[in-house]
Order: C-alpha cells, then sequence, then structure tokens
C-alpha cells in the first residue's frame, strides 16, 4: 500500500513522497521551546504552534500522515514581481480552484480514500503538523541553515500533508550535501538580522511576518527605519534563499502560474493606492488570504514601503492618496513617509 501510495503521488507530478507516523513529530515541542528560550520575544507567536507537535491530540484517528513535496521551481517568477512578492505566496494554489496542485490534492486524497484509508488534508478545517520537519522525518530532503526545507531541486517547493487512519510508514532518503559550517550568506543577506544564527530566527524580525501577519499581533505599522529595511518588498521576502548556494544553481522555472497574468496590475504599490477595500478584498485576498478583511489596510502600508523605498516622481500622487485614506494607520504612515520624502502635506 505504501508503494501504490508513493506511485500515484509522481503520477501527479508531486516532485516526492514518504509516510512517517504522528508519533515522530513529538520533537517538535522541544525545537519550539528552544526557540523561545534564544528568543524569548517570540513566545507569544510561537505558542500558537505547540499543538503541531501532536496532531492525534485533537483527532486520535490520526496514525501517519503522508507527506508530499509540490515543485513551486516549475514556475517562471515575473521579473516585475521577482524581490517585491514571496514566491511561496506567488505560486500558492491552497485556495485557488484553477491551479494544478489544487486539483491534484483533491485527487489525491480521493486516491487514499479509495484504498479504504480516511484522509484529511493539512487546511483551516483539516489539521496542522509542523511540515518541514514532517518532509524531513519522511527523508524526503533537509532542513537548512536559513530553516527552510531543500530537496535536490533546493528550496523552492511547498509541503502538502495528508493525516490517515492507517498506521503506514515509507521514509525515503534523499542525500544531500550539508550546509558548509562556515556559510553565512543566508545570515548576512537577512535585511531585518532575523536569522540570528543558523537554524535559529526570530519569526517576529522576519520581513514576511511583517507584511503578511504583523497586523494580526498588533504591530502592522513599522517604523519608518523598519520600513527602510523592508526594502522593496511588498508582501514576503526570499533574501535567506535567494542567496543560497543549494538555490542558485537551479534553473528558472518555465511555466506561468495561473491567473499571475491577470493579477499583475492589483499586485502593484501605486495601484493598491487607489483601490478601494472592497476592490483590494476581491482581487488580492482570494491570493493572498493571509490578510483579513479588518487588516486589509496593511496593503497601503505594504506598497507605501516600497514606493518609499524605490521612490520616483511617479509615485508621489498615489503616495498622497494615503494621507485621505479611510484608515488613520495608512493616513499616520503617509504622514512619515512624506516627511521622510520632503513631499508637502
Amino acid at each position: 500500500m505504501e508503494n501504490k501510495i508513493r506511485e500515484m503521488a509522481l503520477n501527479l507530478s508531486y516532485e516526492d513522497c514518504g509516510i512517517i507516523k504522528a508519533g515522530v513529530l513529538a520533537e517538535y515541542s522541544e525545537k519550539l521551546n528552544s526557540r523561545i528560550e534564544k528568543v524569548p520575544k517570540n513566545r507569544m507567536f510561537y505558542e500558537n504552534f505547540k499543538k503541531y507537535a501532536d496532531p492525534a491530540a485533537d483527532i486520535p484517528e490520526i496514525k501517519s500522515i503522508v507527506v508530499a513535496v509540490v515543485p513551486n521551481y516549475i514556475y517562471n517568477t515575473p521579473v516585475e514581481f521577482n524581490g517585491v512578492y514571496g514566491k511561496s505566496y506567488m505560486f500558492d494554489y491552497r485556495t485557488d480552484k484553477n491551479a494544478p496542485f489544487f486539483k491534484k490534492r483533491r485527487e489525491f486524497a480521493d486516491f487514499l480514500e479509495s484504498l479504504g484509508i480516511k484522509c484529511l488534508i493539512n487546511s483551516k478545517n483539516g489539521f496542522s503538523a509542523p511540515a518541514r520537519l514532517a518532509a524531513y522525518k519522511a527523508g524526503l530532503g533537509i532542513i537548512r541553515r536559513n530553516n527552510f526545507f531543500y530537496t535536490q531541486n533546493g528550496s523552492c517547493n511547498y509541503i502538502e500533508m495528508f493525516a490517515i487512519d492507517k498506521e503506514l510508514e515509507n521514509i525515503r532518503s534523499v542525500k544531500l550535501k550539508e550546509c558548509p559550517e562556515n556559510c553565512r550568506r543566508c545570515i548576512d543577506a537577512c535585511p531585518t538580522c532575523s536569522l540570528i544564527e543558523p537554524y535559529v530566527m526570530s519569526a517576529v524580525d522576519c520581513i514576511s511576518f511583517h507584511t503578511s501577519i504583523a497586523a494580526k499581533y498588533g504591530m502592522g505599522m513599522p517604523s519608518i527605519e523598519l520600513a527602510e529595511k523592508i526594502g522593496g518588498r511588498l508582501y514576503g521576502c526570499d533574501a535567506c534563499q535567494d542567496v543560497c548556494p543549494f538555490n542558485n544553481c537551479k534553473p528558472a522555472g518555465t511555466e506561468i502560474f495561473p491567473g499571475l497574468e491577470n493579477l499583475a496590475y492589483a499586485m502593484r504599490p501605486e495601484n493598491i493606492m487607489t483601490m478601494s477595500y472592497d476592490e483590494i478584498e476581491r482581487t488580492l485576498t482570494p491570493k493572498y488570504w493571509y490578510l483579513k478583511k479588518e487588516e486589509l489596510w496593511k496593503w497601503k502600508i505594504n506598497a507605501l514601503t516600497v514606493m518609499m523605498n524605490g521612490y520616483s516622481e511617479k509615485y508621489k500622487a498615489s503616495i498622497r492618496l494615503g494621507l485621505d485614506d479611510a484608515n488613520e494607520n495608512v493616513r499616520e504612515f503617509s504622514r512619515r513617509v512624506c516627511r521622510r520624502l520632503e513631499i508637502t502635506i
């Protein structure tokens, strides 16, 4: 049965697939505690993930987890948004019914159930588990010093998990060269110094955190100093992955991610400033769903940050629009940006 499951995953174009018993994830709790001990200010964030160490605690039927790697490296990164939007967000298919792996995920789950296996997909209404640790335990690759999971094709991937009610196991043995002991490329490249040491990061200092879910934790409006460090990144950050020598040798993907070209207009910072919040919710939220309805003002903070750091005269009118925005956070941040750029208020 384990071989049939892996064969089906490969037929569906997953890069690889393995199966672990749910209990092997227990060490995740120790890893979280160690991270909190080293970076105490992250406690309020990491406490949310402690339940991931035991997915069977709330759902006792979970006996094993099928882990499959989605090859996001097959997609071409639009030049316009390279370094502006994180690849994992641009190529996220979980809420996109037109994306190939959205359909393949359902097809794979249906296949598991056809074998007489009850299956849950990792999602908001499914179950939670530490994806990178699960993939590592399944022998599908390694976790490198920047904390990302790598296969032989680098770190541009997504880890899909299917919890099942049967005790199965299929541990792969992907052999990859370890990171050199003296390599600091990812640490030195981090704009906000969120990578403190190899394998240790401060999540609340990460640009991906600040440009997406920070508003949920009351940290949505950065200081001008932090905004300058964020640079031209509007949503997400790939700095520590882009400099990694285990990524740099990989060829650029050739496939176009479905719908990305049609969304390009709404993804540009100057256009975000002209959009109403209803328009942002209609166009951007289905794709970039981490920002909830009450947090959509964060899009304009992010857009203002990008325009401030890459300022040219064409952005002046768009920046000034923020001064009259319906949201006070946007109005205040626009005032700060105008003062920083010496734009008349």
